[in-house]
């Protein structure tokens, strides 16, 4: 799980700032609300779910980006080190903010350990990276400041990696840790291969995904069959439908020619009942991408990574994720991560939305809310609801916060003006 995600001089966001995903200290009355934590640790409670709001362009999809940016860093930041720099996302709005580093810092709940990992970087090179690690308490498992390294004695492999200059001034100490088995490091980095960012606009990307992992289990084909049908869209079973590759010739030269063989193409079928010529129902099934809507289609290729996480405890973050969804479907599926039930190993869902309907005091607590806003700078800010204060009060429990959010109370709405006027001119 995500404890909380500080960054500062990333795509929009100019200024220090920190995503927290641990539970405030205030008290829901209009539900129970112990179904939207888990447990981490002494003391520590950590959110099941967020949801970000603001205006197109505000930034909310660059709070998802400046994710998506950390972890590729980490992933696959080693390679070609001599050839190429580093793109690093940095302000670009201030001339003298876009020289200067791009900072990343993530805290993570993972088997029972707490990891914080943070790194500086310019297109040059690394500039600052940590890493800390907590049990009982946090501990220091290095430091680094370009190329000036402080490691404890008792960090073996780290130690010797270092004083035999083995890492690269655009290599992640992080990542080649893990490579040599140093155990921080490799717990660090396994948290990160669990850590899953997707489009919800781009769902048919994650299509194979779902249809590999169905043939593979019949059990989580059955957990997608159950997922499918708990959306009522009237779908008794799905099937795989698999169509051989054909030989295709091709011409290589003038007197020579190869042939291969494609691999299969998987296509998902649905099986509804039908009416059959004595007026009997029977199951039939249709060709997924022709008869269904595409918000049962996204709902189906979604199904994949969310019953994935769900299975493994880790964490997914999608962007747009109500699109072409219905808010109620929208909802369900939130609710999937508050359910313990369901979510037996502390799942988490992080996503960006339009859907108003969502702005419910019954589903969410206050500090699952986030809205995304630019000041007049272009530079974006993030805050929760519960943080929100106006005219030094705070957001009460029972307030009505979609119709206040679609008011203006919060912020984050766009700025149309005289819109239909400036159409008419």
């Amino acid at each position: 799980m995500i404890n909380r995600f500080s960054f500062e001089n990333v795509l929009s966001f100019k200024d220090p700032q920190t995503f927290s995903m641990i539970a405030s200290l205030k008290k829901e009355r209009l539900f129970d609300d112990s179904q939207n934590y888990a447990e981490n640790l002494k003391d520590s409670k950590t959110l099941s779910s967020a949801v970000l709001y603001g205006a197109n362009a505000s930034g909310k999809s660059n709070l998802i980006k400046a994710l998506l940016h950390f972890r590729n860093f980490i992933v696959s930041g080693n390679q070609n080190l001599d050839s190429l720099d580093f793109i690093v996302p940095n302000f670009q709005l201030d001339a003298e903010k876009a020289k200067m580093p791009a900072q990343f810092e993530i805290e993570c709940f993972w088997k029972e350990k707490i990891y914080r990992y943070g790194f500086s970087i310019l297109n040059s090179g690394i500039e600052e990276e940590w890493l800390y690690v907590k049990e009982k308490r946090e501990s220091e498992v290095f430091y680094r400041k370009k190329q000036e390294f402080t490691i404890l004695a008792k960090n073996k492999i780290l130690h010797e990696l270092t004083s035999k200059k083995m890492v690269h001034s655009k290599a992640f100490l992080v990542t080649i840790g893990a490579q040599f088995n140093d155990a921080s490091c490799a717990g660090f980095l396994e948290w990160i291969h669990h850590f899953n960012i997707i489009s919800g606009i781009d769902d048919r990307l994650y299509k194979d995904y779902t249809v590999r992992r169905m043939k593979e289990s019949r059990e989580f084909s059955q957990k997608v069959v159950e997922l499918i049908k708990f959306a009522d869209f009237g779908i008794e079973d799905i099937s795989i439908n698999s169509i051989p590759g054909q030989n295709i010739k091709l011409t290589v030269g003038v007197n020579s020619a190869v042939e291969f063989e494609p691999g299969a193409i998987d296509d998902l079928m649905s099986k509804r009942f039908v009416l059959n010529s004595k007026g009997l129902p029977e199951l039939k099934e249709f060709h997924f991408g022709l008869f269904e809507s595409e918000g049962t289609q996204k709902f189906a290729h979604i199904a994949g990574p969310i019953l994935d996480v769900l299975e493994n405890g880790s964490v997914l973050v999608i962007d747009e994720l109500d699109t072409k969804l219905h808010p109620e479907l929208t909802e369900r599926l939130v609710l999937l991560f508050h359910n313990k039930e369901i979510n037996k190993h502390n799942a988490q869902l992080i996503f960006t939305s339009h859907n108003t309907n969502l702005l419910d005091a019954k589903i969410f607590r206050r500090d699952q809310i986030f809205f995304v806003e630019k000041d007049s700078f272009g530079s974006s800010n993030i805050y929760s609801l519960a943080d929100f204060k106006k005219n030094g009060k705070s957001t009460r429990n029972d307030e009505n916060i979609e119709l206040n959010y679609l008011k203006g109370k919060y912020g984050a709405l766009p700025f149309l003006g005289d819109f239909d006027n400036r159409l008419n001119r």
